[in-house]
């Protein structure tokens, strides 16, 4: 089988979809899978890309802030992934553009769908939401089928409507390339928080919060700029963006993490983050505030807030609960075996096959 993933993406390594995709690839090819990346970005990171993924084929398609140039990388992506002659093409789905037309009248095109993208792509004001509520449908009547990351996605009507074959694939994560981390020996809680600028739905504001209502808690943040944040109280150290060989020992010190906390900001109750993932997978019990997929009976080892503005305040009980009776304490692998990337990858790879088959 060939596959030939279609990618739109402009952040490099320390992205959490980075790594998602290069894992993704790495494990297809383990599966003899012929696999070939088609990247369009207005960032120039092909040495990266290479250098994790090797000898697999990467064709790089950049594009600046004019509109000209980023339609010519698509149509430039496309006419490679042409030439692959691929038996599928994976893409995640992104803004329509015209030069897709073209791919699918030649190959099977199967979506990846991360986020209600109707609500997610007008949290900011601009043409990018209009755009997509207008031309979305052109991409989704003519996918092939659609893996979804969570179950919550397959029952919008936005995506329902179009009746394809579908399937339903949390995240995953290598857990072979992360040590479990000793639990620490702190004086007093340690929590961390994984975040990236510009994503309200993290919910960075609620950890400040939090670290307002435990003044003798230590916090530390990850991957935010101080410049983005308000009043930072005393006990809550800001790190600015990491790669992780620098984040690690921050994880190693802390007693437990924080994940999404708003997801109710992009209009969503359920997700099966990347960061929870790598969380768990360093062995640190974890704070969120809505469903986790693969945990739908939820876990002794995460904390599950309600999924409303106030879950942080509400909670302050549950929270310190958790976190106290966590101190000392690591996630036994055992415990998230179920989360591990070839489980999911064979997955997905069944229903590439599932797909060929019904083709």
């Amino acid at each position: 089988m060939k596959v030939a993933v279609l990618l739109h993406w402009n952040e490099g390594e320390k992205s959490g979809v980075f790594k998602k995709v290069v894992t993704q690839i790495r494990m297809w090819s383990s599966q003899e899978i012929s696999v070939s990346l088609h990247l369009v970005s207005r960032n120039f990171l092909l040495d990266v890309w290479q250098r994790h993924l090797k000898e697999i084929p990467v064709t790089f398609h950049p594009y600046n802030c004019n509109l000209i140039t980023r339609v010519r990388a698509w149509r430039q992506a496309v006419e490679a992934v042409k030439a692959q002659r691929p038996n599928i093409v994976y893409h995640r789905y992104d803004l329509y553009m015209p030069a897709l037309q073209s791919l699918f009248r030649t190959f099977p095109l199967i979506l990846e769908i991360n986020t209600n993208d109707l609500r997610e792509y007008c949290l900011a004001k601009g043409l990018r939401c209009w755009y997509n509520r207008f031309t979305r449908a052109l991409l989704l009547r003519e996918a092939a089928g659609l893996v979804f990351v969570t179950h919550e996605l397959t029952g919008l009507p936005c995506f329902a409507r179009y009746r394809k074959p579908f399937v339903i694939i949390a995240n995953g994560i290598s857990l072979d390339d992360y040590p479990l981390l000793p639990p620490p020996n702190n004086d007093e809680p340690r929590l961390i928080f994984l975040g990236t600028d510009g994503q309200p739905w993290h919910g960075v504001d609620k950890v400040i919060r939090m670290a307002k209502h435990f003044p003798q808690w230590r916090f530390d943040i990850v991957g935010i700029r101080r410049e983005r944040l308000n009043q930072v109280p005393h006990n809550v150290s800001v790190h600015g963006p990491r790669d992780r060989l620098a984040y690690e020992p921050l994880l190693a010190q802390a007693d437990v993490a924080i994940g999404t906390l708003a997801l109710h900001r992009a209009g969503m109750n359920e997700a099966c983050s990347l960061k929870v993932r790598e969380y768990l997978a360093y062995g640190l019990p974890v704070i969120i505030g809505h469903k986790d997929t693969d945990f739908p009976r939820g876990a002794p080892f995460i904390l599950e807030l309600p999924n409303t503005g106030d879950n942080v305040e509400s909670n302050i009980a549950k929270i310190e609960d958790f976190v106290c009776r966590w101190r000392g304490q690591r996630v036994p692998r055992s415990s998230i075996s179920h989360i591990d990337i070839q489980i999911k990858e064979s997955q997905r790879v069944a229903f590439f096959r599932n797909m060929l088959g019904m083709r």
